[in-house]
């Protein structure tokens, strides 16, 4: 097993001392990652990790993936103070790593793989706590957007998160929209709430309809059945708003599209009632005080059926859904070529924005490829 420097687990604790909001990080869940036995270790995959003066820096290297036609690295689990000469000698290192296992380019910060932590945030509209974080939300010191730059990486895609304050006035606007929409598809589809029940029912044809509906989105590399379960199972199922969450199938049950919600239960985790490995629906939903967060997160469209606007429909069925539990409603960590974010601006005017950012470097000049 690598054994992680000793300091890493401080840095991090360091950075954030003086910062409410941070929901922490599960040393014992990162640790695994780096094990030689972990998913991604025994799939193939590379780790390197080392710490400097104040900052640490995770390297991984998967020899199957490609993006662009060409091996890459990630970088990840990146903290640190704002020094500049000890990020660029890390860095340094880490570059020369990937460079040795093959890598042309380096992309991050991706924990690992796309299923983890990635991006960081560039900057949040709003006070400090309605731009607090939500579980699986990149968050980190403002001035980490300004080291990478001057480490030489560029930014690859932004991302946006945008948050409407006025679900109620959002309701009203859809609705009509949605009914046209669905009358529209001339009964081919059904629309039914997805709850923790039928996400756990339906996970092993969740797990190879995933692994289609994403192959072709960037640097996203396949994983394991048994690494989907650990990930995405019953943990995963126990979180989300069974509520506003969204399964479409076809007339033969086959699923054909579903879009996952879940509250924002970082109020809680940040006042210490509960930690985010062990958060659920229906023990910690109550507990919330108005106003309340619905976080509209991962979306999948089956490709046989991507012409048929389901995407849109699932996002106007949760804000309709959702209208009656929730004071705000979250559009999360959308790339900014995706077209949903223009049909969001369309909707949802004055309200706060937050945008992230995945960063990459060329290897073999520096620049942007």
């Amino acid at each position: 097993m690598m054994q992680l420097p000793d300091p890493f687990f401080q840095i991090a604790a360091d950075v954030y001392r003086q910062d409410e909001f941070w929901l922490g990080e599960d040393p014992q869940a990162v640790a695994a990652v780096f094990a030689d036995d972990s998913h991604y270790c025994r799939a193939g995959g590379r780790v390197w990790a080392e710490c400097l003066e104040g900052s640490r820096l995770a390297g991984f290297f998967d020899p199957r993936l490609r993006i662009d036609g060409q091996p890459v690295a990630y970088f990840g689990y990146w903290e640190t103070d704002n020094n500049r000469l000890a990020n660029a000698e890390l860095f340094h290192r880490f570059e020369s790593w990937a460079a040795a296992q093959g890598a042309v380019t380096v992309y991050g910060p991706i924990n690992g793989n796309l299923y983890g932590m990635n991006r960081i945030r560039l900057s949040a509209q709003g006070d400090g706590a309605q731009t607090a974080p939500f579980i699986g939300e990149p968050y980190n010191p403002d001035y980490y957007p300004q080291l990478l730059s001057g480490l030489g990486y560029q930014i690859r895609y932004r991302y946006y998160t945008q948050i409407n304050n006025d679900p109620d006035a959002l309701v009203t606007l859809l609705a009509p929209l949605l009914h046209q929409g669905k009358a529209a598809l001339n009964g081919q589809f059904r629309f039914q709430p997805l709850t923790g029940d039928i996400w756990r029912e339906r996970l092993p044809e969740l797990y190879p309809l995933t692994d289609q509906m994403f192959r072709g989105s960037f640097g996203y590399s396949s994983i394991s059945e048994q690494q989907f379960i650990a990930t995405c199972g019953d943990g995963f199922a126990r979180r989300l708003c069974p509520h506003s969450s969204v399964l479409v199938t076809g007339k033969h049950d086959d699923i054909a599209a579903y879009f996952l919600v879940f509250p924002d239960y970082s109020p809680l985790i940040r006042a210490g009632q509960v930690s985010a490995d062990s958060v659920n629906f229906s023990d910690h939903f109550d507990r919330l005080t108005n106003p309340r967060m619905g976080v509209a997160k991962t979306a999948a469209v089956h490709p046989d059926y991507r012409r048929a606007g389901l995407y849109t429909l699932m996002s106007m069925q949760l804000s309709v859904w959702g209208g009656p539990y929730y004071q705000r409603g979250a559009a999360a960590l959308v790339r900014e070529d995706n077209p949903s974010l223009s049909f969001g601006r369309r909707f949802i005017s004055d309200d706060q924005q937050r945008v992230y950012a995945l960063y990459q470097k060329n290897l073999g000049t520096g620049q942007d490829c």
